[in-house]
């Protein structure tokens, strides 16, 4: 079953949903909803715990990214046609921002719709937001986009910065948050994910504030929920009901709803969101004959940020730099853009002569600078508390 759609416990399902509340009209993209996969609802694991949490009805696994992008386009995307089954996800997608390894990315998807026009996949979403050329290519040929978001509540802002991308790029209701359960692992920085069943409540009531028209959620590490306080019929319970949810913010922490209303609101004025933590450097696509796993940037360095722009007024010439921190950090990237209202731009930050990107951009500082805007800048908890 594993990459594949698996309608498990779907029973459940339909008969909470006959006693919810559906999304207000005003959210509806072009008045209709979509329905990844014909579901009404997504309740997805990266693996089958459907033994465990009955209302799971999506594997959220599949094809591995470097098997699509090792080779040529045109092998690429006969890995995606080859693959048994017309429904399956690909983990991961989405690198460097539209920069090069999205742009292989988009050639290799649209070159496997062409040769199997009924081929249906979901895709794993890594980093930040969707960047504008990646999200049209999914809007045309993606059926669920699951963006991955592990975070604790200290950095629950992310959850709604993607959601509203998500929105802005017409995607919001074939796109859910990828949730983590646990932690990290410690090699990689043991930073804490969902752990409590107070935590993923939170979390759900934030996704169902900020974005109504998303389908559901995913989860990854569910595997390790015998070690946390959080368990299998905490997840259940919660995801079973997850369209009864409230949208209107009712049982927030003040400070989620907060973080909720600053990215629904309608901003008259250019109002800019920005963090350095979604900075991301241009990758190396791969070649034909290559065996490419990892991941390395392109020489000389180029980084790239989404600039989310929730205004009616389009912002013009705005300037963004990455600082490290402290009171004498210089400036290491800096560029240029526009940022249409309503949009996502892709600000372009070629690395300062003299200067060295750090392991973690998110540990610097962001810097826009945009006159008559009203600029929001995120940090990430993890490397700021």
């Amino acid at each position: 079953m594993k990459g594949s759609l698996k309608l498990v416990g779907l029973s459940v399902v339909v008969a909470l949903l006959a006693s919810c509340q559906r999304p207000r009209a005003e959210y509806l993209v072009a008045g209709k909803r979509r329905k990844p996969f014909g579901l009404e609802t997504i309740i997805g694991f990266y693996g089958d715990f459907s033994g465990r949490v009955p209302s799971q009805n999506y594997v959220a696994a599949g094809l591995t990214w470097f098997k699509l992008l090792q080779g040529t386009v045109d092998e690429g995307s006969d890995v995606l046609v080859n693959h048994p089954g017309e429904g399956f996800s690909i983990d991961e997608l989405g690198f460097d921002y539209d920069g090069p390894t999205d742009l292989k990315t988009i050639k290799v998807l649209k070159a496997a719709k062409e040769k199997k026009p009924n081929l249906q996949v979901a895709a794993w979403q890594m980093g930040g937001p969707v960047a504008p050329k990646l999200a049209a290519t999914y809007r045309e040929l993606v059926e669920l986009v699951m963006m991955e978001t592990y975070v604790d509540l200290d950095n629950s802002w992310m959850i709604a910065f993607k959601l509203q991308g998500a929105r802005l790029n017409g995607l919001v209701d074939k796109s859910v948050i990828g949730l983590g359960i646990g932690k990290q692992a410690d090699t990689k920085g043991g930073w804490a994910w969902t752990q409590t069943r107070e935590e993923l409540e939170q979390q759900l009531r934030l996704i169902r504030f900020v974005a109504p028209e998303s389908p559901g959620m995913v989860f990854f590490g569910q595997w390790s929920v015998d070690e946390f306080p959080i368990t299998a019929e905490d997840i259940n319970e919660l995801c079973s009901g997850f369209l009864c949810i409230s949208t209107e913010g009712s049982g927030l922490k003040p400070e989620l709803l907060e973080v909720g209303k600053t990215f629904r609101k309608r901003y008259e004025k250019p109002a800019l969101f920005c963090t350095s933590a979604f900075a991301s450097p241009e990758y190396y696509p791969g070649d034909p004959g290559t065996d490419w796993r990892g991941l390395t940037a392109i020489e000389p360095m180029v980084l790239r940020a989404p600039i989310m722009n929730l205004g009616e007024q389009d912002a013009k010439d705005v300037i963004v730099r990455l600082r490290h921190r402290g009171d004498d950090g210089e400036v290491w990237a800096k560029g240029i853009v526009d940022v249409p209202a309503r949009s996502i731009a892709i600000a372009v930050l070629p690395l300062l002569p003299g200067h060295e990107c750090p392991r973690r951009a998110g540990k610097s500082t962001m810097e826009v600078e945009a006159p008559g805007c009203e600029v929001f800048t995120f940090l990430d908890a993890r490397y700021w508390k």
